[in-house]
């Protein structure tokens, strides 16, 4: 724990030093607070738990312009504090990544938030466990585009080879090509899981890969009915070469979204092979996605409301189904996110609460 408390020490350290020396003074203060209910008891895939606990992620910076393009540097801490736990701190990362960033290229190197740079990807590939424990990625980044046409590769390590501490790491792309309403897109993956510094002959290596491809329609517009429906190609490997065993799962998803005034719905369903199929063996420690994923057919849908919004705060209840092995199960979500900070563009800070336009 000393050796915790000397690191958000140094951590704190730099960002005063920073705000007071840079070129161009950066800081944020960001506070996310989540509450997960997950009612699995009839499935034999995923635990009935319920996940909680609060982030605080103080962060300073130095940026400097060169052209149209920007660079900056940031370092900082992500703290965790789990309601009800014994400890004072739960966690604590250290964030701390470069940024250049351009209308048309954003590149980041470090430790730095994953749902900034892969909104895109859904909790098939990363589970909603990881989101909340796991928020940060360590690696590269690079993306060319921006909105709705992009493409993009990362790198994350998530595992540094020790004598008790296997390899492990991501490789990624995803990206989307729009037109008026039609669009194409696809978001992947290949995990890397290996053995241990020095090698321990008990520990082979182990991948398994991801990927989806669709293409669908879309309609987005700002005060009215937002939505989108695609189709998609499902395909992936899973291998462990230590026992010669390798799957080649296949299957078809359908994606059906829709949002008016703040009140959604996000709705996925897939038909095909059974995935994950060296859970048993290997569990969270080699799959990141959703549990569910090893039967089929599953669907998932997703019913929210954005109860309150403003330049600083966003505050999201959540209600899903899962239909799974036959079973009917439910997942109650409440999410809070603040955010402040001295370079963003200037947002609203009154609050506002878009169900409300229902009644007006």
């Amino acid at each position: 724990m000393q050796r915790r408390w000397r690191v958000l020490f140094f951590t704190l350290l730099l960002c005063s030093w920073a705000t007071l020396n840079a070129q161009e003074q950066r800081w944020r203060v960001g506070y996310d607070f989540f509450f997960d209910n997950q009612e699995y008891a009839r499935s034999t895939f995923a635990p009935a738990q319920t996940m909680k606990g609060m982030w605080l992620s103080p962060v300073g910076g130095i940026a400097w312009k060169s052209g149209h393009s920007s660079n900056a540097l940031y370092a900082g801490a992500r703290i965790l504090s789990i309601p009800g736990s014994k400890e004072t701190i739960d966690k604590l990362q250290a964030l701390l990544f470069y940024q250049y960033d351009s209308p048309k290229v954003l590149f980041r190197a470090g430790a730095f938030p994953r749902g900034e740079v892969l909104p895109n990807y859904s909790n098939l590939f990363f589970s909603d466990s990881i989101a909340y424990f796991r928020p940060l990625m360590q690696g590269l980044f690079f993306q060319v585009g921006r909105g709705r046409n992009f493409m993009n590769v990362w790198m994350d390590w998530t595992g540094h080879a020790t004598a008790d501490t296997r390899e492990s790491f991501f490789v990624g792309a995803s990206g989307k090509v729009s037109t008026a309403f039609l669009f194409a897109d696809f978001q992947s993956y290949m995990f890397h899981y290996a053995g241990t510094l020095p090698m321990n002959p008990a520990y082979g290596v182990s991948e398994q890969l991801q990927g989806i491809f669709s293409l669908g329609v879309e309609r987005d517009r700002e005060n009215g009915l937002k939505g989108m429906a695609s189709v998609g190609l499902f395909v992936g490997l899973e291998r462990d070469r230590n026992a010669d065993e390798s799957y080649l799962p296949l299957g078809f998803t359908a994606r059906v979204n829709a949002e008016i005034h703040g009140i959604g719905t996000e709705n996925t369903f897939y038909a095909g092979d059974a995935r994950s199929r060296l859970f048993s063996r290997y569990g969270t420690d080699l799959y990141w996605g959703s549990r569910f994923l090893q039967g089929s057919p599953y669907l998932q849908s997703k019913w929210y409301i954005r109860l309150m919004e403003s330049g600083y705060v966003a505050v999201k209840l959540n209600g899903n189904l899962h239909v799974s092995q036959g079973e009917a199960m439910f997942q109650q979500v409440l999410t809070v996110a603040v955010s402040v900070d001295n370079f963003s563009e200037p947002g609203s800070g009154r609050p506002i609460f878009p169900w409300m336009k229902l009644f007006q």
